[in-house]
């Protein structure tokens, strides 16, 4: 079987059933954790281990787009030429960033020959500036947090809860001690096939660094599309299509999952930390830069 026919056997059989799950609180939400657990543990002894990754939205029936193809930015700007965007905008950001704020708050230790190319575009993506990453958690309850947070706009909407199972292969790291492709080897913006960046955290300065912070709060991976594919969202693209799962989380159940999580502690500025009406407008700033292009 190649890696097509293996995703719609695992559809069939595995995800499809949990498209009927009800997430009502926080220990639904385990239990439909400990479910990807237990398939990924049958799919080891078939020779293919997936990892599970979430993502939480706070209205149903959205695709899943990155950030520069969701209006109002998509309708703005030629879609065509969607990297040329993505990567004048990361030139931007770090030009901004260092005259305001100092180089210190740019991501460090990067590893050639692309490093710097990636680290940009992921604290770009993580400072709220349009890239063509889309975020993704292998935590459960930070997923949970974005579904639920109080909107007014979406406050009666029912949201939508993604299990997505990652196959071992397709999980890029910074560096590995064994033969494994690095995406760190690859152009951001020259790419022939689509996987997710394992984004490392150097712990001892990242206080320095606000937007690497919040990607390591809220325990988040990047995945990255390949050119070929870049306008069609990752629920519909081929393979993962059959490799992600939604889940319909009722209007009324998002209020009591919003409880259980600030009674834990997990709230806004444990993940995204405090960013003041200045931060906004600066951000805001870069992306209205970007589309002048």
């Amino acid at each position: 079987m190649n890696y097509y026919q293996i995703s719609e056997y695992i559809n069939k059989k595995y995800l499809k059933p949990l498209e009927s799950s009800e997430l009502n609180n926080l220990a639904d939400f385990q239990t439909f954790h400990d479910e990807l657990i237990k398939i990924n543990v049958e799919l080891i002894a078939k020779g293919f281990p997936v990892m599970p990754h979430y993502r939480g939205e706070q209205n149903y029936g959205w695709d899943i787009f990155p950030g520069i193809f969701r209006p109002p930015f998509s309708k703005e700007i030629d879609l065509s030429k969607a990297r040329e965007i993505e990567k004048n905008g990361a030139e931007i950001f770090k030009k901004k960033v260092t005259e305001k704020y100092g180089e210190n708050q740019l991501f460090k230790h990067s590893k050639e020959p692309y490093g710097k190319d990636w680290d940009l575009l992921f604290q770009a993506q993580h400072a709220g500036v349009k890239t063509n990453l889309i975020d993704l958690s292998t935590s459960s309850l930070s997923s949970a947090y974005f579904l639920s947070e109080p909107s007014d706009k979406h406050e009666n909407s029912d949201g939508q809860f993604w299990g997505l199972l990652v196959p071992h292969d397709f999980i890029l790291n910074e560096t590995s001690d064994y033969e494994k492709s690095l995406y760190p080897n690859f152009n951001p913006y020259e790419l022939d096939s689509s996987f997710v960046c394992n984004v490392p955290t150097y712990i001892d300065d990242i206080d320095q660094r606000t937007y690497q912070f919040r990607l390591f709060r809220q325990h988040g991976r990047l995945f990255a599309s390949s050119n070929s594919d870049i306008d069609i969202p990752l629920n519909k693209k081929d393979f993962w299509k059959n490799m992600i799962v939604r889940v319909r989380v009722k209007a009324e159940a998002k209020k009591i999952i919003f409880g259980e999580l600030k009674a834990r502690g997990i709230d806004k500025e444990r993940l995204i930390l405090s960013q003041n009406d200045d931060v906004t407008k600066f951000i805001d700033g870069i992306n209205n830069e970007m589309k002048k292009l």
